[in-house]
């Protein structure tokens, strides 16, 4: 097998693609990010191939804003490093080349590659896939993508959309439909079961019936992804604006239960805190979630998993206190057995962790209105508040109760910041530093040794 820097021969022959000239599709060069054109423009000037790949082709399509402009080149690693002076090579076993500029931008540049043979067990069954490193074709390198709508390619020598996978067909029928046997592409990568839920939730469209059921029929193979890569696909649904039909789609098919049982568990139960006394608050404020990340509003990560959480935290609380009001230690041993295991199977830092901890112990305490005692301000200068705040804000609207408490809570944090400015308060100190673990000797480099 050649290896990652070696070019592996084109077939001579290889079925034509479809090709949509720039008079029959929407996409102009004035929507194209100018540093990416640079990079494009500069390699069909030097002989190379250079296409706009993936996501950003789809969304251009869809007039939408594409969040990343990605390349892909047949010119190789070595002849990139030649070709752009602000070139960094990244990756170990597949080299990419990130082209910075001075504002602070990165566009990757990816090599054509192709999709590695299926690795079968010995009942015939395709095994995850851990290796994608060998060159290819353009043709290839389309062959190898997850769905037939990330598959297309915009080419910057004639300004044409270059289709091998019939992605232009699925995108005008609205279908997200995998790149070969569904039943293989999802258990060489599970995740991608994640991906169509996704792209299917955020475009609005329908996910085919083979890769539906194929879907029903590998959920549970998604415990084999890494931990990191699952988190930050289910980040990206909190982050991205559509993170109430994204749950609901991952609960129909049944992933939820998989990759959130606690979570899942408590959303079969009747919540008594929603307002209209049916189905769980929990989906209420996810669509308070979308519509806030919708009109730009920011979150950080503690405050969306913060959400994905209070669930599980309010329920077991209801078990021990129903009347909702628990001993603050009892409330503290909660949090920490609830969020504790759930932070970890997740590979959330430690700090994320923590910061969630603290937040839903603090979100309780706001639900009584600021008065002006020095502990009230201090309550409202610790780390957490507010990332607290916004929870118990996003509450308050999905309720439509404690609005008028978000408000006078707000006032203070406003006045402390104004303090901070002009001196009256010292700012927070800045967050120890972080000790490295020492390598070697007994006893060394362990979590809690001195």
């Amino acid at each position: 097998m050649p290896g990652a820097d070696t070019a592996r021969p084109a077939p001579s022959r290889e079925p034509a693609p479809r090709i949509r000239p720039r008079s029959e599709h929407p996409i102009s060069r004035s929507r194209i990010d100018p540093d990416a054109l640079k990079v494009l423009n500069r390699l069909d000037g030097a002989g190379y191939r250079g296409y706009l790949v993936g996501g950003s082709v789809r969304d251009l399509l869809l007039s939408r804003t594409p969040k990343d402009f990605d390349i892909g080149t047949d010119a190789q690693p070595s002849a990139l490093r030649k070709l752009f002076r602000n070139c960094r090579m990244i990756g170990r076993r597949f080299r990419l080349a990130h082209i910075l500029f001075a504002n602070g931008k990165v566009v990757e540049v990816a090599t054509f590659r192709r999709r590695p043979d299926p690795v079968l067990d010995e009942k015939g069954h395709a095994l995850l896939q851990t290796s994608d490193n060998t060159f290819g074709t353009p043709r290839e390198d389309a062959l190898r993508r997850d769905f037939s709508i990330n598959g297309l390619f915009y080419n910057i020598s004639d300004f044409s959309i270059i289709d091998y996978v019939g992605g232009l067909d699925d995108l005008e029928a609205g279908l997200v439909r995998t790149i070969g046997d569904p039943d293989i592409r999802f258990q060489e990568d599970p995740v991608r079961m994640m991906r169509a839920v996704e792209f299917a939730s955020r475009l609005g469209f329908a996910i085919t019936p083979d890769s539906y059921e194929a879907i029903l029929r590998h959920r549970k193979e998604i415990v084999k992804s890494a931990p990191p890569r699952v988190t930050e696909e289910l980040a990206q649904t909190l982050r991205g604006g559509h993170a109430l039909p994204t749950l609901l789609l991952l609960r129909e098919v049944g992933l939820l239960d998989v990759l959130l049982p606690e979570l899942a568990a408590v959303l079969r139960q009747i919540d008594p805190d929603h307002a209209h006394g049916t189905g769980h608050l929990f989906w209420a404020l996810l669509d308070v979630l979308d519509a806030e990340r919708r009109r730009g509003r920011i979150f950080e990560d503690p405050v969306l998993f913060g959400l994905v959480y209070l669930p599980i935290v309010r329920a077991r609380v209801r078990d021990i206190a129903p009347d909702g009001d628990p001993d603050p230690n009892r409330l503290a041993t909660i949090i920490e057995d609830v969020v504790t295991p759930l932070a970890f199977r997740m590979s959330l830092p430690r700090a994320a962790a923590d910061r969630i901890k603290q937040a839903l112990a603090m979100v309780g305490k706001l639900s009584h209105r600021p008065d002006a005692k020095i502990a009230t301000r201090r309550f409202a200068m610790r780390d957490a508040f507010p990332a607290a705040l916004d929870i118990f804000e996003l509450t308050a609207m999905a309720t439509g109760r404690g609005q008028e408490l978000v408000r006078d809570w707000r006032g203070l944090q406003a006045r402390i910041a104004r303090a901070r400015e002009s001196g009256e308060i010292p700012p927070p100190p800045p967050p120890p530093p972080r000790r490295r673990r020492r390598r070697g000797g007994k006893g060394r480099g362990r979590p809690g040794s001195a």
